[in-house]
């Protein structure tokens, strides 16, 4: 039996809470029998067209439907490698309540790349302090990384207010390859340096370091960033993938590079567990302390 699940997932100094709607199937010819999530003793009311969209909400391309409820300020928008802060409240189209931050009195966080592809396509039109009501189709309501759970198809409406975009760093505009410049290593290694340090004191394979760090894949996008959560992360140098291991050791501190690593000395060509990339990958790691 499936119930509706939250995953939690954390990058350095960012917890990121993935929501996950998946509701149990009863067998065929009964349609979709949810769980309830929320077994605090109240509920949020669904609302009164929760079962269909009105005439005057608009229908996208995919079939998301989305109705505004309150308008918010400014232009600017969430883009696939930022995270926002919201609101939501979603249902059953029967109108049973499934899980709602609002409950718990709580904002939630969560990144654009994890929300289940039609919240994405929701939060990709709204500016801060706009609250929207979506109507999203079972099809789009799991994400990729969750098809080997087969998850059933179930049809949910959703309140949804953005509070905050939490930005992510600018991607770099040379994934693909190193650029001519870069320093290579007989590893397979390309670095070159963003920003100079000070000193000439450099980590060993034991050493503690503080870091900020954010890492993309050759598509562009983030996976990893402590830049994002604002809030630098410590690690013992020899714990870092092969890549960042060759690569830290020979920063000073406030030095700021650049890595190009190879699949091999990072995780690898083949998909392992939810969450890791594979492939080639691209670092930008600033060494702030040794400790």
């Amino acid at each position: 039996m499936r119930n509706a699940k939250i995953f939690r997932a954390f990058a350095p100094g960012l917890p990121i809470v993935f929501l996950a709607v998946i509701a149990y199937c009863a067998g065929v010819g009964k349609g979709a029998q949810a769980i309830q999530l929320v077994t605090q003793q109240r509920a949020i009311a669904a609302p009164p067209d929760v079962a269909a969209p009105p005439s005057d909400a608009r229908t996208t391309a995919s079939g998301v439907v989305m109705k505004v409820l309150k308008h918010g300020r400014g232009a600017e928008r969430p883009r696939d490698n930022d995270c926002v802060k919201v609101h939501f409240s979603v249902w059953q189209r029967d109108g049973a309540l499934l899980v709602s931050s609002r409950l718990r009195g709580t904002a939630e966080v969560q990144c654009m790349r994890t929300v289940f592809p039609g919240v994405t396509e929701a939060l990709k039109t709204m500016v801060i302090g706009e609250e929207l009501r979506i109507w999203v189709p079972g099809r789009l309501t799991f994400t990729s990384a969750d098809e080997d759970d087969m998850p059933p198809k179930v049809d949910i409406t959703m309140d949804i207010e953005l509070l905050a975009i939490i930005k992510a760093p600018s991607t770099p505009p040379d994934l693909k390859a190193p650029p001519k410049t870069a320093v290579k290593t007989d590893s397979g290694l390309a670095f070159r340096t963003l920003e100079k340090g000070a000193g000439t004191r450099r980590p060993s394979s034991t050493s503690q370091v503080k870091l900020h760090l954010s890492g993309w894949t050759t598509g562009g996008a983030l996976f990893e960033s402590t830049v994002r959560g604002g809030k630098p992360a410590v690690y013992i140098v020899t714990h870092l993938i092969p890549g960042l291991h060759e690569g830290v050791l020979g920063m000073v501190v406030g030095e700021m590079r650049r890595f190009w690593i190879p699949a091999a000395l990072a995780y690898g060509e083949k998909r392992g567990r939810r969450g890791v990339p594979t492939g080639n990958l691209v670092y930008d790691v600033k060494l702030l302390a040794i400790e």
